[in-house]
């Protein structure tokens, strides 16, 4: 007779890593990260560099890491034992038979009552629980027509989306309407849940507040038409042709401007004005860049440019490029992209820079206003940690 010794069966020494494996140092990850326990998570990946290397070496970190979090009387086996993957029930213990029940007589026939209702059929059917989704993302709509709802014909607005650690802050910057002064930004700061569950109605007041502002500035020009129009059934005496020079004005996204001439306002706006020549006061004001003035004689044409007043503009080259930036200023923060010239008001910035499997980085700077500048950062990668 011929005996055949079966072959051995793999040993973790060599077998490959399981998906539960990662899956549990995943997990582990996500409950220390952002606690007194996250530097000893990453204290255990580096003293395990050949973790990859076979699903023994893996078990070995997932034991240290699970030690973490074992209680100082708890046995130190138990503590480091990866936690236990469920296995499927191979088979279950048959039920005892039940003696059939005696057979009853049948109950009389009865009519239902009127107005009483029909039994409905297959009721165990119906009132069995439906199976639970589990991981499905919740849907909601109406978000692009809460953004039009802030909007008239040929409105336009800036959606700005910046994410900070586990937050993102959403900002909406409509443009005013027709006779409107600059209108308040809405700004909300969530977690991606909370703003796919709740952004929709967290803008509804916002919404019916632009709606308002909308309304009043139609009226306000409908009495200003009306006003007009009543004005052209008298024709007034035509005065003298004031003479008038060109000036252009440029200024930061979102600037309000005003003009006085001899003690009246004068409209101005950013780009070409006409204005009547004389000594022009004009003062620019903007909700980051603050107030701003200068004084401009206008018996010739001329520009001026209040963005270097305003602040500076400001470069940032960072490695890896993808990486996130930002500028902060105590409570103000600005978002930031490689190699896109952006203006920053004049004062001390910190440049915070993130990237996925990359030391975070932070540079302070001093902008002052009309000096342009470019920064040079670069990341520091890390080692994976799982």
């Amino acid at each position: 007779m011929t005996y055949t010794q079966p072959a051995p069966a793999p040993t973790a020494q060599h077998a490959p890593i399981l998906p539960d494996d990662k899956a549990r140092a995943a997990e582990l990850w996500e409950s220390v990260k952002g606690t007194a326990l996250e530097d000893d998570f990453r204290r255990v990946s580096r003293e395990h560099p050949d973790k990859d290397a076979s699903r023994m070496h893996y078990l070995a970190f997932l034991a240290d890491i699970e030690g973490l979090f074992a209680a100082p009387e708890a046995d130190p086996w138990e503590a480091s034992q990866p936690a236990p993957v469920a296995q499927p029930v191979l088979s279950a213990p048959q039920p005892e038979p039940t003696p059939e029940p005696e057979p009853q007589p049948a109950p009389e026939a009865s009519t239902p009552e009127e107005g009483a209702a029909e039994p409905e059929p297959n009721r165990d059917a119906q009132d069995a629980p439906a199976p639970i989704a589990t991981l499905a993302a919740p849907v909601h709509s109406g978000l692009i027509a809460q953004l039009a709802g802030l909007l008239a014909d040929g409105g336009e607005l800036t959606f700005q989306l910046l994410r900070v650690r586990a937050d993102v802050t959403i900002g909406i910057f409509p443009k005013p309407h027709p006779g409107e002064a600059a209108p308040v930004p809405f700004m909300l700061t969530e977690t991606p849940d909370w703003m796919d569950a709740n952004l929709v109605t967290a803008m509804q007041g916002y919404a019916g507040a632009r709606r308002d502002a909308f309304s009043v500035a139609q009226q306000a020009a409908q009495r200003q038409q009306d006003a007009n129009k009543k004005a052209t059934d008298k024709p007034a005496p035509t005065p003298a042709k004031a003479k008038t020079s060109v000036l252009t004005l440029k200024a930061a996204e979102g600037t309000t401007l005003k003009g006085t001439l001899g003690g009246k306002d004068v409209p101005l706006v950013v780009g070409k004005n006409d204005v009547p020549q004389g000594t022009l006061e004009i003062t620019a004001a903007h909700p980051t860049f603050g107030e701003v003035k200068k004084t401009v004689a206008t018996h010739a044409n001329k520009e001026h440019d209040f963005t270097e007043q305003q602040g500076a503009r400001v470069t940032v080259n960072v490695t890896p490029q993808g990486a996130a930036l930002e500028a902060t200023k105590g409570d103000t923060v600005i978002a930031l992209h490689h190699g896109v010239e952006v203006l920053l008001p004049s004062g001390t910035w910190v440049v915070n820079a993130q990237a996925a499997e990359h030391a975070t980085a932070n540079q302070t700077i001093s902008v002052k206003a009309g000096k342009p500048q470019v920064i040079e950062m670069t990341l520091k990668e890390e080692q994976r940690l799982f």
